[in-house]
């Protein structure tokens, strides 16, 4: 059998690692763990990673790239705005990601604490955003979302640009489903998906319609 490249054993072992914390949690995820999952020594994995603080950073990385990977496929499709955005802020929906919303949680936690994790974060937070206020400012161009505290058309208004704009809804919107995973993790009974739905459809057209 040949060997694998370094690349995909690091692939292999971002997974793993994943894999482990949403079954574990950080707080008692062991190198020695993630090596077995793959059958592997825990020092190969301290070869590809040197510490368990970078592995920890990677692993956060990689399952929020193929998340990312997803939404700008969503963002990218031939529809209008309103509906392009409406698809994204579902995958990122406490019920619309194929990650756990656990590891998210608990990998803020970790960010508080470390460096690296914290940095890995807010680059995965930057990328949300940009994804976001993309989609807003086309709808801006198209005229589908008006978001000024006149009712007029961004494009219409010296307030501030509409990129800015966008990036401040964006930032809200991010920030309200956030708050929502939190609530629906520790309780999970407060709100049913529809509901939630709802929630999320009546808060972003408070910031653009």
């Amino acid at each position: 059998m040949p060997r694998k490249s370094a690349s995909v054993r690091r692939e292999e072992i971002l997974a793993a690692t994943v894999e482990e914390i949403e079954s574990t949690g950080l707080r008692t995820l062991r190198v020695a763990d993630v090596a077995a999952r793959l059958g592997l020594s825990p020092s190969l994995v301290i070869y590809h990673f040197v510490t368990k603080e970078a592995l920890v950073a990677a692993a956060f990385a990689h399952a929020g790239e193929n998340d990312l990977y997803r939404a700008r496929r969503l963002a990218a499709a031939r529809k209008s705005a309103r509906e392009r955005l409406s698809d994204v802020v579902r995958w990122y929906m406490p019920t619309g990601s194929t990650r756990s919303w656990k590891i998210w949680i608990d990998g803020w936690s970790a960010g508080l604490f470390d460096d690296g994790v914290r940095s890995t974060f807010a680059a995965l937070d930057r990328e949300w955003k940009t994804i976001l206020a993309g989609l807003i400012v086309a709808g801006f161009e198209a005229e589908e979302f008006r978001c000024s505290e006149t009712g007029e058309p961004v494009a219409e208004t010296a307030d501030a640009t509409a990129a800015e704009v966008a990036e401040g809804s964006a930032t809200r919107i991010l920030a309200y489903l956030d708050g929502l995973a939190v609530q629906l993790i520790f309780n999970p009974e407060s709100v049913s998906p529809a509901t939630l739905a709802d929630w999320v459809d009546a808060f972003v057209a408070s910031e653009l319609d």
